[in-house]
């Protein structure tokens, strides 16, 4: 268990949960012979501790899975749909990031479809949103390039859509790799049927493309996602193969033989002056 390598597909939440710290103002009093001035000192501090401990304490092990891809003990994946869901938040502070350093090991995988083949669009925002209730009541005006609207697209195609897609193929410019998703879409579908919202659709199609490329796990920090496999796998009435695991990073670390996180190397209730991080 300790000298293995695990494959392991990092969803969005990882990427954004492994940001720390928050910009933060320090007032500071200076004198200046009989006088005093307050000068705000621009800086850093931690975020706020999560209200459910056990939830934090997933956060903060995200800087054992750190040292792991570093140490090429993780195989750390990313593809286009998890990129474009880290676009919609804002650009943290790169100190103390639980995953710094990882970047250029983290490698590129193929999506399960390539969306853009089928839903192109100039409206960047419509093809940054996932298209769900937020979006909607944020007034976000909304197309058929989003996250969801393709989600719900693959889930009405029929056989005889699959085959008259895959026909076209060159056309389409579709990849081996995405007919072959196409022919097991039953797949993608049969999981969507059971996650209760198109809302968890995002989530299924992340696992799909981790089962499509042979990874063996997704890292989340979601629970939604791990509930659901569980269900699928017990369900009697029809049987469907999932072999990617869906992982949270403790249960990572316990796969790789590893019982207690590193330390977190950043405090709560303390200032970082800016010279003080790289």
């Amino acid at each position: 268990m300790r000298n293995m390598t695990l494959r392991v597909l990092l969803d969005s939440g990882i990427f954004i949960h492994s940001e720390f710290v928050v910009d933060a103002i320090k007032p500071t009093t200076i004198r200046w012979g009989n006088s005093e001035t307050v000068s705000h000192v621009h800086g850093l501090a931690r975020k706020e501790p999560h209200k459910d401990t056990a939830y934090q304490a997933q956060l903060d092990s995200l800087f054992t899975v750190g040292r792991l891809i570093r140490e090429r003990r993780i195989d750390a994946n990313e593809y286009s749909e998890i990129n474009w869901e880290r676009m919609r938040g804002s650009a943290g502070h790169p100190a103390f990031n639980a995953l710094r350093g990882c970047q250029s090991l983290i490698h590129r995988c193929c999506p399960a479809i390539e969306r853009t083949k089928f839903r192109s669009t100039i409206d960047i925002r419509d093809h940054l949103a996932k298209g769900g209730k937020k979006d909607r009541e944020a007034g976000i005006e909304l197309g058929t390039a989003n996250q969801l609207a393709f989600f719900e697209w693959l889930c009405t195609l029929k056989p005889d859509h699959v085959a008259l897609l895959t026909t076209h193929q060159e056309m389409i410019h579709l990849t081996d790799f995405e007919v072959s998703s196409l022919r097991e879409i039953e797949w993608f579908q049969f999981l969507c049927e059971r996650s209760g919202s198109p809302e968890n659709y995002p989530d299924v199609f992340h696992l799909w493309t981790a089962e499509r490329n042979g990874l063996d796990a997704i890292l989340t920090l979601d629970n939604t996602l791990c509930k659901l496999v569980s269900r699928v796998r017990k369900e009697k009435i029809r049987k469907i193969e999932i072999k990617t695991g869906v992982l949270r990073p403790l249960d990572l670390l316990r796969k790789l033989g590893i019982d207690q996180p590193d330390p977190v190397p950043v405090e709560y209730d303390r200032f970082y002056h800016l010279h003080e991080v790289e």
